[in-house]
């Protein structure tokens, strides 16, 4: 009777919320922006952090090795970032003179 169980709980898809934690334990990471952060391209990161005012080394650290108060200035210079940029974002080249 348990193989019998044990075939039939394969059959059916596990809860999203333990595939999620099961990506996030994958990738090291333990959330969704958690993963597109640490995904990001290394000069990216390293302006998203110096416009933070964060240091070289936090460049290199996933996004859940930040303290607390790390991550509220890396937060709010993105926000302020995307903000700015909006309106620059995507205009054809010849206009930036």
């Amino acid at each position: 009777m348990g193989q019998a169980l044990e075939r039939i709980e394969h059959q059916f898809p596990r809860p999203a919320e333990e595939s999620i934690a099961q990506c996030h334990a994958l990738f090291n990471c333990e959330s969704q922006l958690g993963l597109l952060y640490d995904n990001l391209e290394e000069k990216v990161k390293r302006t998203l952090c110096f416009s933070a005012g964060l240091k070289q080394r936090h460049v290199e650290m996933k996004l859940h090795e930040l303290n607390t108060i790390e991550r509220k200035a890396l937060h709010n210079a993105i926000n302020t970032l995307a903000d700015a940029l909006k309106p620059l974002a995507h205009q054809l080249f010849k206009e930036f003179r």
